[in-house]
């Protein structure tokens, strides 16, 4: 999923000269690509209630393996867009679907799994650029070709799986409504500052006097930053709450983006807040399910808001920057840090009052 999530920016101009389409054009793949995704997501939250858990991923592997082999046989330019759309909605379907049987599963290690899962992820966004570079450009059938593969090896591992997701009464959801909003705006802001980074780290560092490619490495090292600090969170021991790690983490990040209005210390700052975002997205994922052990829609809906966070805040950030300048793009960033981490703590109040009423 990270490597097929990472590869269309750099496949972009050998898709307008192989399907003949202008860049802009080509460029629609993206939006294509996670269009299908947050339709999967939407598919998902229902599916999941009536389905086994084995059968959900069968389907969900099974449209992203579908969804490769039409991108790697593709004869025009319209049968690949519906290809990766179909990839999409395989791909938001894995990504609730993994995420949620780990976050409700009955592993002690829930939060070091998870972390590792999302840490994987990472990794692959990472080498999908490069496969792209050295193969993906000139054998755009074998890339995808070799994606429909794993996803066929996969499937013994999938049918290891068992179990349904647990879904409580609606009467007994609604009593939760208030928690699970502030975890839904903790998350919009958390993805907020995350893809905000990304999108506007390489113009900042550009701003202070960095080469563009010397910039680009630096936001390439973020993601790496961001992938390795949720593969180390398997060294933190299971007894430590999981309040403790995301509102220990959002803090440094917050102060980190702080240092990086120091043009010297900028890229390192960068790296170090990416290091200290890592745990925040799988550890509150985690976080409310055990909050919510009865009930997954809770967290299926940490899904959609993700997404919102993601398409909505980097455009405001966006309009603030042009307002006041580049410089201060890891200031405006660092106050949406500390948004999310407010967020944060008023859940961990909240499910405190939560438990003391379920006592009573």
């Amino acid at each position: 999923m990270g490597i097929l999530g990472s590869a269309y920016g750099p496949l972009l101009e050998h898709l307008a000269r192989r399907f003949d389409v202008s860049l802009a054009i080509a460029g629609g793949v993206l939006t294509t690509h996670f269009s299908g995704a947050l339709v999967g997501v939407i598919v998902s939250m229902r599916l999941l209630q009536h389905v086994s858990s084995r059968t959900f991923m069968f389907g969900a592997l099974a449209c992203l393996g579908l969804g490769c082999v039409g991108v790697a046989l593709a004869p025009t330019w319209a049968a690949f867009l519906g290809a990766v759309l179909v990839i999409g909605v395989g791909w938001g379907a894995l990504d609730i679907g993994c995420n949620q049987v780990v976050a409700h599963s009955a592993g002690e290690r829930r939060m070091a799994v998870l972390n590792a899962l999302n840490g994987t992820f990472g990794m692959g966004a990472v080498a999908g650029p490069i496969l792209v570079s050295t193969i993906g450009r000139t054998h755009l059938g074998l890339l995808y070709g070799g994606a429909a593969v794993v996803a066929v090896a996969l499937v013994p591992l999938v049918a290891g799986i068992s179990g349904r997701l647990p879904f409580s009464s609606q009467r007994a959801a609604d009593r939760s409504l208030g928690l699970l909003a502030i975890f839904m705006v903790a998350f919009a802001l958390y993805v907020g500052v995350e893809t905000g980074i990304g999108g506007w780290m390489p113009s900042h560092l550009e701003s202070v006097g960095l080469k563009s490619l010397a910039a680009a490495t630096f936001t390439s090292s973020f993601w790496l930053a961001l992938a390795l600090g949720r593969l180390l969170i398997a060294f933190v021991p299971a007894r430590v709450p999981e309040r403790v790690v995301v509102i220990t983490a959002l803090p440094i990040a917050a102060i980190a983006l702080l240092v990086a209005l120091v043009p010297r210390a900028a890229p390192l700052a960068y790296i170090g807040a990416g290091l200290a975002l890592a745990p925040v997205f799988p550890t509150g994922i985690v976080w409310l399910a055990k909050l919510r052990p009865t009930d997954a829609r809770a967290t299926s809906w940490l899904f959609p808001a993700s997404m919102v966070g993601g398409a909505v805040i980097p455009g405001g950030l966006g309009a603030v920057i042009a307002r006041f300048g580049i410089g201060l793009a890891p200031a405006v960033l660092s106050m949406v840090a500390v948004g999310c981490l407010a967020s944060f703590a008023l859940a961990a109040g909240a499910s405190g009052n939560s438990r003391t009423i379920d006592r009573r």
